[in-house]
This record gives C-alpha cells, sequence and structure tokens, in this order.
C-alpha cells in the first residue's frame, strides 16, 4: 500500500478522533499511526485537548457543546498560527522587493576613488563605498575614454554584503582605454585615471579591431 503523507494523516487526525470517517479511512490512519511516531505524538496530543475527561457529570448534551467548544478553540489556535506564518512570509517578501527597488546613484565624492597600484599594463583603484554596489560602465573606442558610475541598493548597502562581500577593487587595462571618467549624478564627469601621453600614443597606433582585455 503507498504510504501516506503525514500532513494529510494529521488534517484527518480531528475527524478520526471524533469517529466521523469512514472504516478504510479509518483503517489508513491507524496503519500509519503504528509507524508514524510524531503523528502518533500529535495524535495523543488531541486527544487529551479534545476528549472530554470521565469525571465530567452531565448528559450527552453537554458533553458534545463541550467537545465541540474546545475542537472549535483548538482550529482556531492552528488558524491563527498558519495566518501568522503567512502574514510574516509576506511581509518579508514585501522588504526584499523594496529593498532591491530602493537604488541610490552614488555619486564620486561619496565613492572615495583613489588610485593604489599602476604599472605597465595596468591600473588598480578602489573604492570607499559601504556595502555591496552595483556598476555601469561604457567606452568609446575611438577616443579612448571609459566612463563608468556607481549605484546601490539597500539590499546590496546593509545585506548582500554580509554574505559575499566586495574587495572594492577595480582594473583598467591600460591597452583599452587612456581616460577614465565618473559621471555624476548631474551629468558632472570627473577623472579617475588619464594615461601618459606615450600610453596616449601607443593606444591610437593599435589595431582596433582586436579583441579587448
Amino acid at each position: 500500500m503507498e504510504k501516506i503523507n503525514c500532513n494529510v494523516i494529521q488534517d484527518i487526525l480531528t475527524l478520526y478522533i471524533d469517529d466521523t470517517v469512514s472504516d478504510d479511512t479509518k483503517a489508513l490512519v491507524e496503519e500509519h499511526l503504528q509507524n508514524c511516531e510524531g503523528c502518533r505524538r500529535l495524535y495523543n496530543e488531541l486527544q487529551e485537548e479534545i476528549m472530554v475527561p470521565v469525571e465530567i457529570k452531565g448528559d450527552n448534551k453537554e458533553i458534545k457543546e463541550l467537545q465541540d467548544f474546545k475542537r472549535f478553540l483548538l482550529r482556531k489556535r492552528i488558524r491563527t498560527i498558519l495566518l501568522s506564518v503567512f502574514g510574516s512570509v509576506i511581509c518579508l517578501a514585501g522588504i526584499i522587493i523594496y529593498m532591491n527597488q530602493h537604488i541610490t546613484y552614488i555619486n564620486y565624492r561619496d565613492a572615495g576613488i583613489t588610485i593604489y597600484k599602476e604599472d605597465s599594463d595596468s591600473v588598480y583603484y578602489k573604492t570607499e563605498i559601504r556595502g555591496n554596489y552595483s556598476q555601469e560602465v561604457s567606452l568609446d573606442e575611438e577616443t579612448g575614454v571609459g566612463t563608468i558610475y556607481f549605484k546601490q541598493s539597500l539590499w546590496d548597502r546593509y545585506i548582500a554584503c554580509l554574505f559575499y562581500p566586495f574587495d572594492h577593487i577595480h582594473c583598467i587595462i591600460k591597452k583599452d582605454q587612456i581616460k577614465k571618467m565618473y559621471i555624476d549624478s548631474d551629468g558632472t564627469e570627473i577623472t579617475i585615471w588619464e594615461a601618459s601621453d606615450k600610453e596616449k600614443e601607443h593606444y591610437f597606433s593599435q589595431d582596433r579591431n582586436q579583441p579587448l582585455g
């Protein structure tokens, strides 16, 4: 016989306790309870909450009303827990969406860009931006001028950096460009690095059909 999922058994446990299920269903539940400790523990807890103690006096109507009330309280508690979990998931999803959509443009002054290493082939610069961020770059091969700007979401700033932090180091390959400009939010262009006259002459002497990098 195919094994019944615990969720299915737990959904019908109260009906089983009330003896309102068919004989076939009762047999399935009993077989499952024999082999599943978790469902058996839940069954015992439900029995303690739902079943009326033997000491209770009164006619059958009063006993049934008390049983119905206890079942009502149990179902209400389960419903409250499920609604709380669902509400928490919705709130968390909303926060994540908001943090990813709330994007801030990082100005040059706030980026704290500094050149810290240069050799014959490359220039390395780093930023002082808190958290992670994304970048938009472009390159005009005819002029050799590359542009860049950084932007940052709340998620990048406060959450993403906890799991995979950036080293905040960027590289300019000299044979690909002779000038690097940062574009501020108002359109102002600030020079990050500019090649020497000799490097510029070498750049324009290259075959521009060669791949970059």
